[in-house]
């Protein structure tokens, strides 16, 4: 398998991370949506990764499904229920962050792909305000130990700590430690692992 991608992205590093925990070998193709836009769209003309290559050369595409397919491959897999209440709760938890992830993305691109005075500040404010939400509502499920993180991770866990360790690198006013302390202690029980370690931000 090849995944493509850096793992500053979280999308990428969360399916990175379920691929080291599960103990499924990989080869990391580290390509920047910035730098190498013609290389990715070699693997995915829509040019967005991550994009996992299987082994019988079929490219998938969006970490969810990338995933899915990863676990649905993976036999007594303990990420994610294969059916019940357990399962959409670990899923829904994982759409809480991904919801905030994807409108964190539309922060950081606004100012950069636009002239200074066509940035929308109101628009900026309510993206802030979705992501805060996100956090609000993980941060109150982590106070009820949803999330024990460690060797219990599942996939919530795997996806909210990665998701909360780059907003927390890109977005430190609005992913302000001191106001999600639960988070910020699910985030170290999952980077000590040795998942995590291996997937690293690239510099």
């Amino acid at each position: 398998m090849i995944l493509v991608g850096r793992y500053a992205s979280p999308f990428v590093r969360r399916v990175g991370v379920v691929l080291q925990t599960l103990g499924t070998p990989y080869e990391h193709k580290v390509l920047s949506t910035a730098k190498d836009v013609e290389a990715i769209k070699s693997y995915n003309p829509i040019a967005k990764v991550p994009v996992l290559v299987l082994e019988n050369g079929e490219h998938l595409i969006e970490s969810a499904a990338i995933i899915e397919a990863i676990l649905e491959m993976t036999p007594n897999q303990k990420l994610l229920a294969p059916s019940g209440a357990a399962r959409r709760h670990t899923l829904q938890h994982c759409a809480i962050m991904t919801s905030g992830l994807d409108k964190s993305i539309q922060i950081i691109y606004e100012p950069l792909k636009r002239p200074a005075e066509k940035v929308h500040e109101p628009f900026l404010d309510g993206l802030r305000a979705q992501v805060r939400a996100s956090l609000e509502i993980l941060e109150g499920l982590a106070a009820k130990g949803t999330f024990p993180g460690g060797a219990q991770a599942n996939l919530a866990d795997i996806t909210v700590a990665v998701g909360w360790f780059f907003l927390n690198k890109m977005m430190p006013k609005v992913a302000a430690p001191e106001q999600f302390p639960n988070l910020v202690a699910l985030s170290a029980r999952c980077e000590a692992l040795p998942a995590f370690k291996a997937c690293q931000l690239e510099g």
